[in-house]
């Protein structure tokens, strides 16, 4: 049979989905807040940093071996320039040397083997004052200097080829003068004297580009070590950061931690706290020859007051209780509330069964007084304890727990406001 529609109902559960879904969505928003809030956020904060730095240093060590890479490359280029210009004029005066040198001889000994071209220049071609100025062009002034050498070696050159026709001719022994008139000292001077500052000048810019070679890679050494103090000094910041975020992520896993074991409303210890040091108890019980008495407490009525006063009135019961138990107890007592209006007492060193139902009694006394509320007027509870002595050998907290229950349950069925014990008869 088919349900009759109900327009009431239906508006209702809708009513209640879109309620749900909004409360989603405000969830969802305020979920990145939340984490951007969180001291595990800095982490990603310092990631994110520590990228950027590094990939700013990386960035500027690779811009500077570059440029560093060029400026050797270029400073190696030109001091081979400059070797290679040198070692020219050096070839250049030396033939010329040799042609001055073997129209010296022939005039001296008439013997045409002295004008021999193999003992002048060996390679070939033999060096020329153009090919010198080809070389540095590019330094105009130099160029400049050298132009009157290419006429003033023609000279010399013409005069040795006519010479050296005579000789071969078997001419008159004595060169004519306008045969030597290109090998005068002042045009050999001249041209030596041109070369030699040439070369001087050369060495001197040789020198130059080494020293701005060194001086390059000393600013690159110098801007190194800069970069390299600047990437310590992020390293030690970024570091001392790591280690106060880590310190306040302990701190923050510390306190979760605590709150996991902490029941929220009353700040006493919960079940996940007894089974995580169930070991402990007991075995604390047993190094110091005593026993050990798990104390399960269960408020009576209490589901009245939250019927009557509504439920911050059931919370304000539920602390007052709370405060009463601990006011009752040793430090070195364990109270614990399991949910609800259920709370464990473990009683770590007790002489026998006798001492837990006195702290039974008085827990039941204490409970039994009005509470007072903040609305005014007062509840009035009452409480029922189940009692389970540790322990025999093997036994558990889980195994006491299930006893002291079953004890519990025996208290309420006898009237509750009082005590039994889990193998024992009524107090």
């Amino acid at each position: 049979m088919a349900k009759k529609f109900n327009p009431r109902l239906f508006v209702q559960r809708l009513k209640r989905s879109l309620a749900a879904g909004a409360a989603r969505a405000t969830h969802a928003e305020t979920m990145p807040a939340a984490i951007d809030g969180s001291v595990f956020a800095g982490f990603r904060r310092v990631l994110r940093l520590g990228a950027l730095i590094f990939a700013f240093i990386i960035t500027l060590l690779f811009a500077m071996i570059f440029y560093q890479h060029q400026r050797s490359q270029e400073a190696v280029r030109s001091v081979d320039h400059t070797r290679q210009v040198i070692a020219y004029i050096d070839s250049l005066r030396t033939y010329l040397l040799n042609l001055d040198t073997a129209v010296r001889r022939y005039a001296e000994s008439q013997d045409p083997a002295d004008l021999d071209p193999g003992l002048i220049c060996r390679q070939s071609p033999c060096p020329s004052s153009a090919q010198l100025i080809d070389l540095i062009r590019a330094d105009g002034a130099l160029a400049a200097r050298l132009a009157p050498l290419p006429a003033l070696q023609s000279a010399l050159e013409t005069g040795f080829g006519a010479l050296r026709q005579r000789a071969e001719a078997g001419g008159d022994a004595t060169p004519p003068e306008r045969e030597l008139a290109g090998f005068d000292k002042s045009a050999i001077e001249q041209i030596h004297r041109i070369l030699i500052e040439t070369g001087r000048e050369e060495l001197e810019q040789l020198e130059t580009r080494e020293t701005a070679r060194v001086r390059g890679q000393n600013v690159s050494l110098a801007l190194l070590a800069v970069a390299g103090l600047w990437m310590g000094l992020a390293l030690i910041g970024l570091y001392r950061k790591s280690v106060r975020l880590i310190g306040a992520g302990i701190e923050a896993e510390r306190t979760i931690r605590q709150l996991s074991l902490r029941d929220p409303l009353t700040g006493l210890a919960n079940r996940r706290f007894l089974n995580e040091n169930a070991r402990h108890l007991i075995a604390g019980a047993r190094r110091s020859g005593k026993q050990m008495a798990v104390l399960a407490v269960d408020l009576d009525e209490f589901k009245a007051v939250n019927d009557r006063h509504g439920h911050a009135a059931g919370d304000a019961v539920l602390l007052a209780a709370a405060e009463r138990m601990q006011q009752l107890l040793r430090e070195s007592d364990v109270i614990a509330r399991f949910g609800g209006d259920e709370f464990v007492i473990v009683l770590g060193q007790v002489d026998d069964a006798k001492a837990a139902c006195e702290v039974a009694g008085r827990v039941v006394n204490s409970l039994c007084q009005p509470i007072p509320l903040a609305a005014g007027g007062s509840a009035r509870i009452g409480a029922s304890v189940g009692i389970a002595m540790c322990c025999a050998d093997g036994e558990t907290l889980d195994e006491l727990l299930k006893k002291a229950d079953a004890a519990l349950y025996a208290a309420k069925r006898d009237g509750k406001n009082t005590y039994r014990e889990a193998a024992a008869s009524a107090a």
